[in-house]
Parts: C-alpha cells; sequence; structure tokens
C-alpha cells in the first residue's frame, strides 16, 4: 500500500552521533552493539532506517546511505553486528558463536532502542540489508510480534540463499571471505527456509540488485519475488551491476530506496 506523501524534498543538516546498545540474548551472553546514528537536524519527529551490513561487513558500510537519507529527513542507524567481522567494535560473540539468528536478536534489539529514540516516530521504522544483512532484516520483518512495526523493508542484492549454500556443511571454522563461517552458523541455518518465513512480513519491500552479481543471482531474486507477491515488490535490476554498488549504480540504488521510503512515509507539511 501506497501511503500518502509531504515534504519528501526538503533537506536537513546532518549530524552522527553514537549509538549503544546493551542487552542480554537468549543464551544469557552479555553484548554490547557499537553503531552510529545519522541525524536529520530539525524540530519534531522523524521515521527512522536501521541498516543491516552484509557478511563480514560493519555499521560503516552505508555513508552514502545514511548521509542521503537523513539528509531528505531519515534518522538512520547502522550497527556492528556482533561477532561476525573482522575487526568489529561490537562485543560478546567469536567468529565460533554468531550465527544469522544472533544477528536477528541484535537487529532486534537495535530496534527496541532506535524506536525509544525521543526523535523518532515510531510507527515509521524501516529495515535496510545488504546480501546477508538482506536476509537477516528480511527474517526480523517476517516476525510474528514484529508485523505493524515495520512501515516498510529495503534491500540490495537480498542473499536468501545462504542457507541452501551451507546446508550439511562440517560444523566448524571455515574460511570466507576475509572471515569465518563457525559451527553455531552452520547449525543455525541446516533447517532455516527464508522463503518459507519471509512472507510473513506484510508490508511492502524494494529490492535493488544487479543483473551480474555472482552471489544473489537473478534465480535468487526471482524466488523472493515469489515468496512475497509480485504485488508487494519494487524491484530494480540495474544493468552492468555485480554483488555491490559503487559510482552511478550506487546513486540509483541509494535514490531507488529513498523513492521507497518517501512513497511508504507519512510526513507533516
Amino acid at each position: 500500500m501506497i501511503k500518502e506523501t509531504g515534504c519528501a524534498g526538503r533537506l536537513y543538516d546532518v549530524e552522527t552521533v553514537p549509538h549503544l546498545v546493551d542487552y542480554t540474548d537468549t543464551r544469557g551472553r552479555s553484548i554490547a552493539l557499537h553503531g552510529q546514528l545519522w541525524m536529520p537536524r530539525g524540530e519534531g519527529r522523524f521515521p527512522a532506517v536501521i541498516l543491516c551490513h552484509g557478511f563480514n561487513g560493519h555499521g560503516t558500510d552505508f555513508p552514502a546511505e545514511c548521509t542521503a537519507w537523513a539528509a531528505r529527513g531519515y534518522i538512520c542507524c547502522a550497527f556492528d553486528f556482533c561477532g561476525a567481522q573482522s575487526g568489529g567494535k561490537s562485543r560478546g560473540r567469536t567468529a565460533e558463536t554468531y550465527s544469522p539468528l544472533t544477528m536477528k536478536e541484535d537487529l532486534r534489539a537495535v530496534v527496541e532502542s532506535v524506536a525509544a529514540l525521543e526523535r523518532v516516530d515510531a510507527r515509521q521504522l524501516f529495515l535496510f540489508g545488504g546480501s546477508q544483512g538482506g536476509l537477516v532484516a528480511s527474517l526480523t520483518a517476517a516476525d510474528e510480534d514484529m508485523r505493524g512495526r515495520i512501515a516498510g523493508l529495503a534491500m540490495y542484492f537480498p542473499a536468501l540463499s545462504i542457507p541452501e549454500n551451507w546446508r550439511g556443511a562440517p560444523r566448524r571454522l571455515t574460511p570466507l571471505m576475509g572471515y569465518w563461517v563457525g559451527p553455531e552458523y552452520i547449525r543455525a541455518v541446516e533447517e532455516l527456509d527464508p522463503y518459507a518465513l519471509i512472507p510473513g512480513f506484510p508490508g511492502d519491500v524494494c529490492i535493488v540488485c544487479g543483473d551480474r552479481d555472482p552471489l544473489v543471482t537473478g534465480k535468487t531474486v526471482e524466488r523472493a519475488v515469489r515468496a512475497y507477491g509480485e504485488d508487494r515488490v519494487d524491484l530494480t535490476v540495474i544493468p552492468g551491476a555485480g554483488h555491490g554498488f559503487g559510482g552511478p549504480h550506487l546513486e540509483l540504488a541509494v535514490n531507488q530506496v529513498l523513492a521507497f521510503l518517501d512513497a511508504h512515509t507519512v510526513r507533516k507539511t
């Protein structure tokens, strides 16, 4: 459903501030999440976007997105998933103990923290994820107790094929792309079927991908679109783009998601 919009063209000055979240996960571990907020300067409350990085990524991976969207009136929060990268600032897990499911716990804790901010309009929370972050964001948005709380879901090349890629792999530390996939990770994804779960999110979805992506193929994206239903998905396929955007491809991706956010945000004029 497309909502009425207003003030979408206004530009704001942006300030950045640390955002730290402490919580206890379902296994009793004390987790300290390190993140940052991009805040538009202005009066009143603003919609918010919580950004989820990809495999071996960091909360600093989306400067173009956070800067552009905050300048258009969105509070943006990006953070390091705990234990999920080399050189991460969040604390409480290791390469042996993180998984997409622990990342879901992290994201849920961040959602609660952002929703509680005085300057955030908690009725207008958006999730965004890139690659593995798209998998985590889509699974989190589909949780039953999140229904009605997430105004929209946007993703770059969502890596929904991760579980099937690792199904049957030995439960041991395995090097991948400069980091590790550990035993807890493989255990967590063995029985996970994202395509059966993600339709639990009842809202609209924006997907931006490239037609030359070797990791998240057209087949993966097509399965995601079918799972959600074509009437709910705003799909943009960028010719010549791979797994990661830069230059004109990045500008197009940032603007496509911004248009989706604006179309699903109600602002006071």
